[in-house]
């Protein structure tokens, strides 16, 4: 350990002499030390300090927004900037959640960018970015320049506002922005009041169900078993035989359909909204169908003027039927005596597509509401196979009128015989008619009596007495 301690003394002071001497540098005696040479690449000057380039300023970009949430309160309520164009509106509500045309009295001009803002009276206003607003010149097709209120040659702002929940139908201050070199130029302001689209939605769909309430229990005179009953719309488009009518049904859903888009359009605007050609056709084809289809059932499903004469005297069928007396189930729209009708099946199916396209299409804007005419005239078609399969399918409903319209000639019969038998006189009562010479006529009838008494029960589900049917004098 000592031997190692003085290695390292002795080599720390070698070194330390070595250091020395060669800060001294080499000395030869008798001899002038040589001049240093000029190096090759002498060092640069340093420079002195500068300030820094200012930065390059950034070229405006259009797309840009000039008004940013950050300066929007300031640029909202110091007025300094130059009044732009009245702004003009076709309604008395603001639909926000949607895209809305506004006009901006002053001429259209292809180098003029807008951005769009709308103070609620929050903190922060909403500001409408780049893409949200479009400008493009009016066109004779516009609502405002129809309703007279702007020129041609005046600019349309289509602005796409975000839906607004903070002040539902409340008064609102609608800004639109004329931007130039990446600043607000101008500036054009109204008073509008706001209808947010989520609760002009809910309000809506609660019309339109009270509505169907009203419906519902207006129809009925008795109580149903339960309750959900009263909300069946199977039982509340019943026929006058207590069946389902798939007719009155398809006039019920696009009943409900476009009164509850026209509730909308007017919590939305105000303003009550048009209606398309196509739409009225939808309604027309469907009402047209039903009145036809009834007219064919009642020429068809029901009892002849003759026999239901007859069978009121007979007291078979009451005097006053009784309506609540329904009987209907989804069933009933599929089938004609039981059978399955692939005619109903189609119309079904196809109201149901136009059904939807009704609702997700005409919630934008029913008064230019089209369906393709190819699928109108598949509907319209399938009316007509449905009413033609009504015309040429035989119903047991025909072979009841025809067995009454034959117990009815048995009955004929049968008094003739009775008179026959009595001299020529008609006999006072039954037992005096039932003589040897009319027994035959008398059996006949009530065996043919018989027979319709249970075909017109299965068919009317209304039962007859024993004594109802002895032959009438």
């Amino acid at each position: 350990m000592r031997f190692c301690l003085v290695l390292f003394l002795a080599a720390f002071l070698s070194g330390t002499v070595a250091d020395k001497a060669n800060a001294q540098g080499p000395t030869n005696q008798g001899q002038t030390p040589p001049q240093a040479l000029p190096s090759p690449n002498p060092p640069a000057e340093v420079a002195a300090p500068t300030k820094p380039a200012p930065p390059l300023k950034k070229k405006h970009d259009p797309r840009d927004l000039c008004i940013t949430p950050e300066d929007a309160a300031s640029e909202l309520l110091n007025k300094r900037r130059q009044v732009g164009g009245r702004i003009i509106l076709d309604t008395f509500l603001l639909p926000t959640g949607a895209t809305v045309d506004v006009g901006l009295d002053e001429p259209f001009s292809e180098t003029d960018y807008y951005f769009g803002a709308l103070d609620i009276g929050t903190s922060a206003p909403v500001i409408m970015d780049r893409p949200d607003v479009k400008a493009r010149q009016a066109a004779e097709t516009d609502p405002i320049l129809k309703k007279g209120l702007m020129k041609k040659d005046r600019t349309i702002i289509n602005l796409r506002i975000p839906d607004v929940l903070a002040a539902p139908w409340g008064q609102a201050q609608l800004y639109v922005f004329t931007c130039q070199g990446g600043s607000p130029f101008k500036v054009s302001e109204t008073a509008v009041r706001v209808s947010p689209s989520l609760y002009s939605s809910v309000f809506a769909c609660l019309i339109v169900f009270l509505g169907y309430l009203i419906a519902a229990f207006a129809f009925r005179s008795g109580r149903p078993s339960h309750v959900l009953a009263y909300l069946d719309p199977i039982a509340m488009s019943a026929g006058a035989d207590g069946k389902a009518s798939l007719g009155k049904l398809q006039i019920l859903m696009f009943s409900l359909i476009v009164f509850g888009l026209i509730t909308y359009f007017l919590l939305r605007t105000g303003v009550l909204t048009d209606i398309s050609s196509t739409v009225l056709l939808l309604l027309g084809i469907a009402g047209i169908g039903s009145t036809v289809a009834k007219g064919a059932d009642n020429s068809r499903t029901t009892i002849t003027p003759e026999n239901k004469a007859w069978l009121l005297r007979k007291q078979w069928l009451p005097s006053t039927l009784n309506p609540n007396s329904i009987d209907a189930h989804w069933r009933d729209l599929f089938t004609t005596d039981g059978e399955f009708d692939v005619y109903r099946y189609q119309s079904f199916i196809f109201s149901v597509v136009v059904a939807g396209a009704l609702i997700i299409g005409g919630v934008t804007q029913l008064s230019s509401f089209e369906i393709p005419q190819t699928l109108l005239g598949i509907l319209g078609l399938s009316q007509v196979v449905y009413i033609g399969g009504k015309l040429v399918t035989p119903t047991s409903m025909a072979d009841l009128n025809k067995s009454i319209d034959d117990l009815r000639q048995a009955e004929k019969k049968f008094r003739a015989a009775a008179i026959a038998a009595n001299g020529g006189v008609l006999p006072v009562g039954l037992q005096t008619a039932v003589a040897p010479a009319s027994q035959a006529a008398y059996d006949d009838y009530m065996s043919l009596a018989t027979d319709v008494a249970t075909l017109f029960t299965v068919q009317t589900g209304i039962g007859v007495e024993p004594a109802k049917l002895q032959p009438a004098l």
